[in-house]
């Protein structure tokens, strides 16, 4: 039996999570996908995680890559843990892990602490977590580059009130982007007068070249979870 920490780590690895029948070997569901030794056809009956677009994949039938070196069965009733593979016209996923249909509720469980845990995951990974008052946004100077998804920084000027975790001054500087890319969307916009808890990242380096032309000792906020409201 998987261990509640095991489970955990499986559902954030995991971005597709269902349950279900397998129906078919060496077959494919999906046309551009075409049927082999391996694959096999999952029929859902029950979604615990998948990307909103795709909505519930309840009676949907699913193609499966299973991981390596542990086959399918059909008649075989399991939770898959997948990553998505292709949607076009069906959908094909790989496997990265598989469960026992008596694991249900502990899986469902692990799900609903995914916002909590992913919370804890981004303030580990923290130069700081501050709470704080913005006191004014600006644009900010950004280096000409022709990177289609350049971040088109914006700069917060935060009022620190306490500091939760790591070391930050009274005065702090939060760069956010403001493109509407899909890289960058679902980022963080601030405002004059938001108070609340400010996750700080340094920026990543070998992320994207909008991030590594922030200089040195400078924090971002990327992620919904870098901030919450008071």
């Amino acid at each position: 039996m998987a261990t509640s920490a095991s489970i955990d780590a499986l559902v954030q690895s995991a971005g597709m999570i269902f349950s279900g029948t397998v129906t078919e070997l060496g077959a494919s569901s999906v046309p551009t996908v075409p049927p082999r030794a391996g694959l096999g056809i999952v029929l859902v009956d029950r979604t615990f995680r998948s990307h909103e677009i795709l909505g519930d994949l309840r009676g949907q039938s699913i193609t499966v890559e299973p991981s390596e070196g542990d086959a399918l069965h059909r008649g075989e009733q399991a939770i898959f843990f997948t990553h998505s593979w292709i949607h076009d016209r069906g959908i094909a996923v790989r496997e990265v892990a598989r469960l026992d249909v008596s694991e249900a509720s502990v899986v469902a469980d692990a799900v609903a602490r995914l916002p909590e845990l992913h919370l804890r995951d981004r303030m580990e990974g923290a130069a700081a977590v501050v709470e704080a008052t913005v006191v004014r946004t600006r644009r900010a100077i950004e280096q000409k580059t022709r990177e289609r998804n350049r971040a088109k920084w914006a700069a917060a000027d935060l009022d620190v009130t306490r500091v939760l975790r790591g070391n930050a001054p009274k005065s702090v500087v939060v760069y956010f982007p403001t493109s509407d890319h899909p890289f960058w969307e679902d980022a963080p916009r601030f405002r004059k007068g938001q108070r609340g808890i400010f996750v700080l990242r340094s920026p990543s380096r070998d992320r994207t070249r909008s991030e590594a032309s922030l200089e040195e000792g400078s924090f971002t906020a990327l992620d919904p979870a870098d901030f919450q409201p008071e």
